[in-house]
This record gives C-alpha cells, structure tokens and sequence, in this order.
C-alpha cells in the first residue's frame, strides 16, 4: 500500500481543505499578522472548520477507504479542536 501526500477522493479533499483553512486563519489569528490583519471571524467559528474537517475526515477513511496523509491528519487536528472545546466549556475563563 503506498501513502499519497493528497487525496484522490472528494471528501478526502475536502476534508483536507477544511482542516488547511482551519490551521491557516487560527496561524493568523494567533501570530503578530493578526495585529495587522484584522480577522472578522471569532476563534469558535473557525473551529468549525476544523470540526467539520475532522467529520468529513472520517467519512473519507471509512467509507471511502482513503489513507492518504493529509486526511489522516484531519482526526488528530479535529480531535484537538474538540478537546479544547470539552475544556472551554468545563471550565471557562
């Protein structure tokens, strides 16, 4: 079985994109470029995009059969997010 970087199916590839733009506005978000990009968006709704990767990640994996490694990052990534969401809401600040 060889490992592809990308992945060949649709939702593979959505739920690559999702995850992509999940990293890359919270990247923003959280360095000095969100200082000098003002981001209209609030940290829970780019989550979302994560959350929504890391569904679409699994329908991929399992009923697509697709093991290629940016969808596999999509579960580690999605079950970050949805930890953090667990802790928020067990003890907000």
């Amino acid at each position: 079985m060889k490992l592809k970087f990308w992945s060949k199916t649709t939702t593979g590839k959505w739920a690559s994109i999702l995850t992509l733009l999940f990293a890359g506005l919270m990247f923003i978000k959280i360095t000095s470029l969100g200082i000098s990009v003002r981001l209209p968006f609030p940290s829970p709704f780019i989550a979302t995009f994560g959350v929504i990767g890391f569904i679409i990640g699994l329908i991929a994996i399992i009923k697509d059969k697709d093991r290629s490694i940016m969808v596999i990052l999509t579960i580690p990534i999605g079950l970050l997010i949805i930890f953090w969401i667990m802790a928020e809401l067990a003890y907000p600040h």
